[in-house]
């Protein structure tokens, strides 16, 4: 059974988000020649860290526990491959990546505060999760009550709501029947919101 890691450099981030009223920060790690994109989503449960690396064609995705444990494995394969070729480029194939020697390196480095220009944006989000209904349609511009037609809320606009706004809007679209809706346009964006 693999054993949990915990990652207590979240800790003082996440402390730092909530003083804040931050779901979602975004902030850089650099391993080596490596510069990780990384994106901290306190908003959902478990909670999910997303670490883009730049220049390359992968992303690492890892559920964190609500004490910020994560299991110290990569899945799938291809992308541990793609991260021990990176890191190890011109050393030879035969050398050997130790994920939790990768995530405790990375540990130390996380930063202890954020601040409201380091949220996590939809933009952010749609770049590493691009099968988002209508990808395109990320500036959110207003609620729907399903109610009114005798219709229900999609479970891909609940994905949707969830993946671009967090647990709490995705809960309250699905208790209340609400769907979320989105415009391609940005001048037509309003602040998201959820209803009393």
């Amino acid at each position: 059974m693999l054993r949990a890691m915990r990652l207590t450099g979240l800790e003082p981030l996440y402390r730092s988000m909530q003083a804040q009223g931050i779901g979602r920060a975004k902030f850089r790690y650099t391993l080596n020649h490596l510069t990780f994109e990384c994106l901290f989503f306190a908003d959902t449960a478990p909670y999910e860290l997303v670490m883009g690396c730049l220049g390359h064609n992968f992303v690492i995705f890892m559920d964190v526990s609500a004490t910020f444990e994560i299991k110290p494995f990569i899945e799938p394969k291809e992308i541990f491959y793609a991260l021990r070729k990176a890191l190890f480029q011109n050393a030879g194939s035969g050398q050997h990546l130790s994920v939790t020697d990768f995530f405790k390196e990375f540990n130390q480095h996380i930063p202890p505060h954020t601040s409201p220009r380091e949220a996590a944006t939809a933009d952010d989000v749609v770049r590493y999760y691009p099968d988002i209904e209508e990808s395109a349609k990320r500036y959110f511009c207003g609620w729907q009550d399903n109610s009114i037609k005798g219709e229900s809320v999609s479970p891909k606009n609940l994905a949707k709501t969830r993946r671009l706004q967090g647990q709490r809007a995705h809960d309250f679209s699905r208790r209340r029947n609400q769907s979320t809706r989105w415009t391609h346009r940005p001048e037509r964006a309003i602040a998201f919101f959820i209803p009393e």
